[in-house]
C-alpha cells in the first residue's frame, strides 16, 4: 500500500506542491482486489471495497483516478467527488497490456493537468 508512504511527514504537502498531476490507479476491479492486501485492508478497516472507496479515501490528494471497465457504472460518483475519472481495461496480462495501461495512464495525467 502507498499508505504508509504518504504518512511520512510532508509527503503529501511534497506531492501537492510538486507542479504535477497526481494520478492513482485503483487497485480494486469489480470489488476485488487484482492483486496485493488492498481488499483485505479496506475490510479491516471498515470500508466498503470499491473503487468508490479509494476515490474517497485519496480525494484530497489525487486529481485523477484511473479504474477498470468493469467499474465503468461508477465513474460518475466518482467525478461527482471532483475527480477526473478514466475508464479502460486496467488488468495486465502481458507486456502489452502493461505497455497499453501506462500510456493511458501517462496520457490522463496530462489532460488532469491542464
Amino acid at each position: 500500500s502507498v499508505d504508509p508512504i504518504l504518512q511520512l511527514k510532508g509527503m503529501k504537502t511534497a506531492l501537492k506542491n510538486a507542479g504535477a498531476p497526481i494520478v492513482a490507479v485503483s487497485p480494486i476491479i469489480g470489488g476485488k482486489a487484482i492483486k496485493g492486501p488492498a481488499a483485505k485492508m479496506m475490510q479491516e478497516l471498515g470500508k466498503d471495497v470499491s473503487v468508490l472507496s479509494i476515490a474517497a479515501h485519496y480525494q484530497d490528494l489525487i486529481d485523477g483516478l484511473v479504474i477498470d471497465v468493469k467499474d465503468a457504472e461508477l465513474a460518475p460518483q466518482i467525478r461527482e467527488m471532483g475527480i477526473k475519472t478514466l475508464v479502460t481495461q486496467s488488468v495486465m496480462t502481458d507486456l502489452n497490456s502493461r505497455i497499453e495501461l501506462a500510456q493511458a495512464t501517462l496520457d490522463f495525467a496530462r489532460e488532469c493537468g491542464s
